[in-house]
């Protein structure tokens, strides 16, 4: 089946990400800058070790009421188109699992039903923590069931505790949180020093203001053992999980307290906190963002494309950093885009290649004054919606880190700490300070904390490890730790290419997530995948006409770019075509495909608003997408319309190898 993908993939927490964050009091211009006092950074486990560990033999609560009743779908993630394959529900679990009959919260799920004959379950977790997997189960989940052949299983997302639809943590309003989100981090004045002070103070003491000791109960090792309740409300003696980022420890977490409860795991982009030492928890991210954003910049520096072209993209990058610290460029709703937006957008552009053209662009238009890519990275980032509300993402993730033990202490030799950051890691160490590294803020401000939970598989059932060379969010060290500590059923793969997350970004990781998935069956330990070869025109495109009309042929790469069509997914030609009315257009290219022998008799499809038409000649056939203005002027192709000149209607030949 032939499809097209639409770039508008929305990052939770960056498409699947685990945040690095507002460093408490740090403020490390990290991955996910906050309003909270809290940090989404890995961090070190408390210095208290009053509570015992989290491990596999922590006692686990079944109760027999446990049930879900599935209903149809009626959630505004979700197309009204595709309603009908999803079915939502809820399972109630005890807030505190030491008081099984006590307060409950409800866990809000959504599946991609098996077809055919069911085989099982597939939980999913894009990671955060924080992030919504009924979102992305609703948006993404028929292209994870498609590319990892999972039609005979229940795929299944839902918003863990503290997320969402699921109890969701709210401390403060979104109008509050607009505040507080981006505070001057070199403060020059009073008034700026006591704002930054403000916000470092404000989300814990309005988190426990409202929610006092029960955000102890928020922690990973609780999410794994809902997970568990999931699994008996549905009847499943055993599990498969598929988890990114985050979610890879929740998935090993789980693997760890439930070992026999596992049928399969893939465990995407490996993050795993448990002993790293304070510097490790300091440098893994920072020097991943840090390597991700020069690999960028040579990209930038040699690409026509780039529109922050330069011969030290770099250095024009620091000017601009320091050019916003000084004149923040207002956006259309009255929001200052300062240096620690700029720096969300960059780090938030850096989780996927496909966004580097993004990136650029948004960082040419702000020096000329239009902040509004600039904005749109930050906001799809940090989960803010266009009508100025946010997602419980930033402020669950603080807590749910909090609860799990994943904590800063103090730097005892704060002065070397900072030199190295500012060695190995210039742009990501910004803002930093060694008093900031000597005294951070803490969880334990406005919390009970738990100790972290310790990852030690030693079930049966086989687990893939994924790990990238390039991950700027959760760097190849984190899996190989991961992989250590899972046992002998349990392989390390490793992806070459760039990015966060890497099911999906290559057959070759595909192919081996759905092995285990589907089969059990694992890749020698040790597997390497390199990114998928660009797409070039097979041998009989010659015989394909080229456009009609008076067409203006368009920067093939610059379209890849927009439509976020990978080179590895498709080979495409566009063009400008004089023109108005796309349906005209299309029985105009129908005219010239039906002379050179390719033909069609169905209709065309819509694709947010425009039409589009394979044309075949045996098992060879070719899509020509065409979009007239009003569709160009739909927000589905925003980042597509500026690059079609005025009375043009935008054709593109699309070729999709089987």
């Amino acid at each position: 089946m032939r499809k097209i993908w639409i770039a508008l993939i929305v990052m939770v927490l960056g498409v699947s990400c685990f945040g690095l964050g507002f460093v408490f009091a740090l403020l490390l211009d990290s991955e996910e800058p906050t309003a909270e006092v809290t940090t989404t950074v890995p961090r070190s486990e408390p210095s208290s070790t009053a509570i015992p560990e989290v491990t596999a033999t922590v006692p686990r609560s079944e109760p027999s009421g446990a049930t879900i009743t599935w209903h149809s779908c009626n959630d505004e993630s979700i197309d009204s188109e595709d309603s009908d394959k999803f079915d939502c529900g809820t399972v109630d679990v005890p807030l505190d699992y030491a008081q099984p009959d006590g307060e409950k919260i409800s866990i809000a799920l959504i599946r991609l039903r098996a077809s055919g004959s069911r085989s099982g379950a597939i939980l999913y977790n894009p990671g955060g923590p924080g992030a919504s997997g009924f979102d992305y189960v609703a948006g993404m989940g028929q292209t994870y069931v498609d590319e990892l052949q999972l039609e005979e299983y229940d795929f299944v997302g839902f918003d863990p505790r503290g997320v969402d639809r699921s109890g969701g943590l709210r401390c403060q309003t979104d109008k509050e949180i607009d505040k507080y989100m981006y505070p001057d981090t070199t403060p020059d004045t009073p008034e700026e020093e006591a704002f930054l002070q403000a916000a470092y103070d404000s989300f814990a003491a309005a988190c426990k203001a409202k929610y006092g000791t029960k955000l102890q109960f928020y922690s990973t090792a609780n999410t794994a053992r809902d997970m568990d309740m999931i699994r008996i409300a549905m009847g499943d003696e055993k599990i498969g999980y598929l988890g990114v980022s985050y979610g890879t420890y929740l998935g090993a977490v789980y693997a760890s307290m439930f070992p026999d409860r596992v049928r399969s795991m893939v465990l995407d982009s490996a993050y795993e906190p448990k002993g790293d030492s304070i510097e490790e928890r300091y440098m893994t991210q920072m020097r991943g963002f840090e390597k991700a954003m020069n690999n960028w910049i040579a990209w930038c520096e040699k690409e026509a494309r780039c529109a922050f072209q330069s011969s030290d993209v770099g250095a024009r990058w620091d000017a601009l950093f320091a050019k916003l610290d000084n004149q923040p460029v207002e956006g259309k709703d009255g929001r200052l885009a300062n240096q620690e937006v700029l720096d969300t957008a960059t780090k938030s552009a850096l989780y996927s290649q496909s966004r580097w053209s993004d990136l650029a662009q948004a960082l040419a238009d702000v020096e000329g004054g239009d902040a509004e890519g600039l904005w749109y990275l930050a906001d799809t980032y940090n989960d803010r919606q266009d009508d100025g509300t946010y997602l419980t993402s930033n402020q669950s993730q603080n807590v749910i880190t909090c609860a799990s033990g994943i904590l800063y202490d103090a730097v005892p030799n704060a002065e070397e700490l900072l030199k190295k950051m500012q060695t190995e890691a210039p742009r990501m160490s910004m803002g930093a300070t060694a008093e900031q590294l000597a005294d951070p803020s803490d969880c334990r401000v406005y919390m009970d904390v738990m100790p972290i939970a310790s990852v030690e598989y030693t079930g049966d059932a086989p687990v893939l490890i994924i790990g990238g060379e390039n991950d700027p969010a959760t760097p190849m060290r984190w899996s190989t730790k991961m992989r250590a500590q899972m046992g002998p059923n349990a392989a390390l793969l490793t992806y070459s290419g760039e990015g966060h997350g890497q099911v999906l970004e290559s057959k070759c990781v595909s192919v081996a997530a759905s092995a285990v998935l589907t089969t059990n069956e694992l890749p020698a330990d040790g597997s390497k995948c390199d990114p998928d070869p660009d797409v070039v025109a097979p041998r009989w495109w010659s015989l394909v006409p080229g456009a009609v009309s008076d067409a203006v042929v368009l920067d093939a790469m610059m379209m890849h770019d927009a439509t976020g069509i990978k080179t590895s997914e498709a080979f495409l030609q566009a063009w400008a075509v004089p023109g108005t009315n796309q349906k005209d257009l299309l029985a105009e290219y129908e005219a010239t495909m039906e002379t050179a022998g390719f033909t069609n008799p169905d209709d065309p499809s819509e694709v947010s608003g425009g039409l589009l038409k394979y044309f075949c000649d045996g098992n060879e056939c070719v899509g020509v997408l065409v979009l007239d203005a009003t569709a160009l002027a739909t927000p589905d192709w925003d980042s597509i319309s500026e690059l079609v000149p005025a009375d043009h209607c935008l054709v593109v030949y699309l070729y999709f190898p089987e």
